[in-house]
C-alpha cells in the first residue's frame, strides 16, 4: 500500500511539474506574438502623396444664356510625397477644367481653372469636374459648380427639325423670338453657316405681342445628305448678344421619302 501511495504521488507531481511548463510555455508565446501584433497595426513611415481642396463646391450666382463664367479652385499637397494630377474630366462639354501645375511638391500649392458656358441652358445648373491623382486614401476628388441661368430671349421652337424631305424639295418654317423680363429688344442681323438655308428679315409677331418672327427657308435641295446647321441671331440685349437656332434634318431620293415626312 505504502509503494501504491508513493507512486501516486510521484505521478501527481509529475502531472504538475508539466502542468506548469505548458503554461509558462504559452504565457512565453503570447508575451512574444503581442508585439509583433502591435507592430503590425503601427502606422506605416511610406511616403505618400494628400490632395487637399480649400473648396470642391461653388455657386457662380445667377447668369445668362449663352454667357461664359470662371473660377479658381485652390488645392495643395499636404502630404509627404510628390503629388501628381492625372485625369480631369468634367460631367458636360459645356464645362472646361484645368490644373495651373500637374505636380506639386510637399506642401505645394496651385489652381484648377474651371470655365462654365451656360448656352442654351435655363433654370437651375449643376456640373460635376473629377480630379484624378496619386493620393492612395483620396484618388477622385469630385468638384461641383452651380448656377441659376436666366432667359432674356424665348424661341419658339428652340431649334427646327425638318425630318425627311425630298431632293428638289423647298421648306419653310417659322420661328417666334420674344423677350423674357425686358419690353423690347432689337434683332441686329442673322447669319446661318449653311448655303442651303436662307433666313428671311425679322417680322412683327402677327398678334402685336413684343418680339419677332423669322421663317427660315431650306431648298431647293439638290442631293441627298444629312443637314446640320445653325442659324446666328445677333440682338441688342444687354446679355444675350446673340443665340443659335440649330437647323437638321435628312435630304433623301424621291422614292426614299416617307409618306408622314413633315409638310410644308
Amino acid at each position: 500500500m505504502e509503494k501504491q501511495r508513493d507512486a501516486v504521488c510521484v505521478l501527481s507531481l509529475v502531472s504538475a511539474s508539466l502542468l506548469t511548463a505548458a503554461l509558462l510555455l504559452t504565457a512565453a508565446l503570447l508575451l512574444t506574438a503581442a508585439p509583433m501584433s502591435l507592430a503590425g497595426l503601427a502606422p506605416t513611415d511610406e511616403a505618400a502623396a494628400r490632395i487637399e481642396f480649400t473648396e470642391t463646391t461653388f455657386d457662380f450666382g445667377t447668369m445668362y444664356q449663352n454667357e461664359e463664367v470662371t473660377h479658381l479652385f485652390t488645392f495643395r499637397n499636404v502630404g509627404s510625397a510628390p503629388l501628381k494630377i492625372g485625369k480631369v474630366k468634367s460631367s458636360c462639354g459645356c464645362t472646361a477644367a484645368m490644373p495651373e501645375k500637374r505636380e506639386l511638391p510637399p506642401g505645394g500649392q496651385t489652381n484648377l481653372k474651371v470655365t462654365f458656358r451656360s448656352g442654351s441652358m435655363r433654370d437651375r445648373i449643376v456640373k460635376h469636374v473629377y480630379v484624378d491623382s496619386n493620393d492612395p486614401v483620396e484618388p477622385r476628388v469630385t468638384l461641383t459648380i452651380q448656377s441659376q441661368v436666366k432667359v432674356e430671349v424665348e424661341v419658339s421652337p428652340r431649334g427646327v427639325y425638318v425630318g425627311k424631305i425630298q431632293v428638289g424639295e423647298t421648306v419653310r418654317r417659322t420661328i417666334e423670338v420674344t423677350p423674357v423680363g425686358v419690353d423690347t429688344f432689337k434683332i441686329l442681323s442673322t447669319s446661318v453657316d449653311s448655303p442651303l438655308i436662307e433666313v428671311g428679315r425679322p417680322l412683327p409677331l402677327d398678334d402685336k405681342r413684343p418680339g419677332y418672327k423669322l421663317v427660315i427657308e431650306l431648298g431647293p435641295l439638290k442631293e441627298p445628305g444629312r443637314i446640320n446647321a445653325k442659324v446666328t441671331v445677333c440682338t441688342d440685349l444687354a446679355h444675350t448678344k446673340e443665340f443659335q437656332i440649330p437647323v437638321y434634318g435628312k435630304v433623301v431620293a424621291a422614292e426614299d421619302a416617307d409618306q408622314d415626312s413633315p409638310q410644308q
